[in-house]
């Protein structure tokens, strides 16, 4: 019983060999390959590496066969030490090298032979007493050696590899796409709330008399265009630090309302002033107690409230 297995060397496809000459296949072409191979003609041998002169032989090719479409070397006289090294995965790579159909050496003109079949991956085991294989210089020129088996592998991890970039690329990419659209959105949503106080905050001074209504579109378009992080200094002692928005909003601190706000007393003709401050002030709370409970007012309709009812009590 032939305890050593059989060597697959060769599939269909087209490759490129060791000396950069690219060749093709078929699963027919191999089978005529195999049937062509006879240890009578030429026993292609089982070395270390591809020798180009004399090297030991661990082994000989007793015939070659096809197994579904894949060339496979049924191996004979395998030094016992070398098939040990084999099944310890020392030589993990197998390397065919074939007779071109038109070398001059070629058994079987027409065809591709084998010559020999080199095992790749560690240094040769010295072990005494193996047949010599040599080879000449005419022998040696111009041949084709061929990883196919190794080569397909590299090629399927490169291509694992490839794939496995590609998706790592995709999955960075759609995260970083789904950050910024978080980013974008929060960025808009703040926007929008600094936008609507700048609205409110304008109809509140024209309410209270202190900003005419031609000009509170304006006055929200400056207050839009000064939300800026940055801080301005102003002030000979105390030095105050606000952003240029804050700074716009303070100069209606001291405003004179452009026209008088007024409640009459019970029983009286007269009015008595208001503060236009504090009236722009609780019209805005006022309008925003009534928003939180469901109830959509305008800041005009809230200073009129004010005016008619006064402040909201304090709650005891």
């Amino acid at each position: 019983m032939n305890e050593t297995p059989p060597i697959e060397i060769f599939r269909p496809g087209t490759f490129e060999s060791a000396e950069g000459e690219t060749v093709s296949f078929s699963a027919e072409y191999l089978a005529s390959i195999a049937a062509g191979y006879s240890p009578a003609l030429f026993d292609a041998p089982i070395v270390v590496g591809h020798p180009k002169m004399n090297a030991p032989a661990y082994g000989w090719v007793a015939g070659l066969r096809m197994d579904g479409d894949i060339l496979v070397a049924d191996p004979q006289d395998v030094d016992v030490s070398f098939a040990e090294l084999v099944r310890a995965k020392r030589y993990k790579k197998v390397s065919a090298q074939f007779y071109p159909p038109n070398h001059p050496a070629n058994p079987t003109p027409g065809v591709h032979y084998l010559k020999h079949i080199g095992f790749l991956g560690a240094a040769a085991p010295a072990v005494k007493g193996l047949r010599e294989v040599s080879f000449s210089e005419e022998q040696q020129a111009d041949c084709v050696t061929l990883d196919i088996i190794d080569q397909e592998k590299d090629m399927k991890s490169q291509q694992e590899q490839e794939a496995s970039f590609a998706e790592r690329d995709t999955v960075l990419t759609q995260r970083e796409n789904a950050l910024k659209a978080r980013e974008d959105a929060a960025a808009k949503a703040e926007q929008d709330a600094r936008h609507a106080s700048n609205v409110s905050f304008a109809e509140a001074q024209v309410a209270a008399g202190l900003l005419l209504p031609a000009g509170k579109d304006l006055a929200v378009l400056v207050l839009d265009g000064l939300e800026a992080v940055e801080t301005i200094s102003f002030g000979e002692g105390d030095v105050i630090e606000l952003t240029p928005n804050a700074a716009f909003r303070k100069l209606f601190d001291q405003a004179v309302p452009m026209i008088s706000f007024g409640e009459k007393a019970k029983g009286s003709d007269k009015s008595e002033p208001l503060d236009a401050h504090k009236l722009a002030a609780e019209a805005q709370s006022f309008m925003e107690t009534e928003h939180r409970a469901g109830r959509m007012i305008t800041i005009a309709a809230a200073v009129r409230h004010i005016e008619k009812n006064g402040p909201a009590k304090p709650a005891a």
